[in-house]
């Protein structure tokens, strides 16, 4: 009993230390998406095709036929856009999801938020982005849902976790001018 109580206290004393060491690599973590994401985000509002494709998915980019291909259809998206009347306002990111670790990749979800002028109006959209980090959190890619589900997404990404949660796509908001 006199051995036992001692080492008790020590536990208890120490235990706060082992949660805070979780939960600052986690907070690290967060930070880190934030900051990456938002970056994301600046690189679209200024149109710099070449920035945005750093935060892009490797398997996304492979999809869509490489880097180059991805940049021009990008850059062709924008010059469609900008006849149309349609300029991106805003970009901005919620609080990512739990981080998941599976098959040495981090993943978890993060809500985005665009703001655009369209003719007549504004227009925001709300969806989720897969993020993913395969080096331990030093650096993110994104991955925009579409509004399509867990299942949908793994043909894409088939290391995604199932305990990824993506919310329904909320309607957009239109407001008229």
């Amino acid at each position: 009993m006199k051995v036992l109580l001692p080492t008790l206290l020590l536990l208890f004393a120490f235990l706060p230390c082992f949660g805070q060491n979780n939960t600052g690599s986690a907070q690290k973590f967060y930070y880190e998406i934030k900051q990456q994401a938002d970056s994301m985000g600046h690189w679209l509002l200024e149109k710099n095709i070449e920035k945005f494709l750093r935060y892009t998915s490797p398997k996304v980019l492979s999809n869509m036929g490489g880097k180059e291909k991805m940049a021009q259809v990008m850059d062709s998206a924008f010059k469609n856009m900008e006849k149309e009347g349609t300029i991106f306002l805003s970009v901005s990111f919620g609080h990512p999801s739990k981080i998941i670790n599976i098959r040495n990749e981090l993943q978890c979800t993060l809500p985005q938020i665009i703001e655009m002028r369209v003719p007549n109006g504004r227009l925001i959209t709300h969806s989720t982005l897969i993020v993913i980090s395969e080096d331990y959190g030093k650096s993110w890619h994104f991955v925009d849902t579409s509004g399509k589900d867990i299942q949908a997404m793994q043909v894409l990404l088939p290391n995604l976790s199932t305990e990824l949660i993506i919310p329904e796509k909320p309607k957009n908001i239109f407001y008229e001018n």
